[in-house]
This record gives C-alpha cells, structure tokens and sequence, in this order.
C-alpha cells in the first residue's frame, strides 16, 4: 500500500532546499537526500547531518545585513528626504500665513487697525 509522505531535501553538502511530498509503498525507505525530520522554524540555510540525523540552526536571521544601497537608491532616498522637508517648511510656511491673517483680523475687528 502506498503513502503520501512529506519530506525535507537537502543538497550533497546537507544544505535544506525544500520540503516535498513522496509517495513510498510500505516498507520503502525515504531516498537519499532526503528525511522525515523537519528542520529548524525560523532558520536560514539550516544543515542536515546525515549521521547525527539532527539539523543545524543555520544562520541566525536576525544577524544577516542588508545588502548596501545601489548609488540609483540612496539618491532616490535623499531626493524622498528632501521632498519631505521641503513639505514640510511649506506646511509651516501657510500656518504661520493663517496665523498673521487671524492677529490681523483680530485686530481690526477690536478697532486697533
């Protein structure tokens, strides 16, 4: 009888690629490169070894950088930092505008101008 079985490969340096489903009839044994034992969540490039059985953590997520800014990226940040400045001054721009249009007002209705 055969069964739908989930199973992680990994490459010859032990290296998980993906996880897949097989079909083995009883008593067939998972093939090379592959086993039953899932490996690390969340992990990077975790490692089978073949004789321990046991995966490796791999590398740690939290610990891997970015990769640097393309020159076409950080000019594209810097212009976005600009366009947002400049917005910003223009906000405070016609605030302060409204501002003096209210003293003014407020001072002509109190007869002062």
């Amino acid at each position: 009888m055969s069964e739908l079985i989930k199973v992680f490969k990994y490459d010859a340096d032990g290296i998980f690629e993906r996880d897949d489903l097989i079909v083995l009839e009883k008593g067939e044994k998972v093939p090379d490169g592959y086993t039953l034992i899932a490996p690390p969540v969340p992990s990077v490039n975790p490692v089978f070894n073949v004789k321990t059985q046991k995966w490796s953590a791999g590398e740690d997520a939290s610990v891997m950088d970015p990769p640097p800014l393309s020159e076409i990226e950080k000019l594209t940040q810097d212009y976005a930092d600009l366009m947002l400045y400049v917005a910003e001054v223009e906000q405070k721009t016609e605030q302060t505008q409204q501002d003096n249009a209210n003293l003014l007002l407020s001072l002509a209705e109190a007869g002062v101008l």
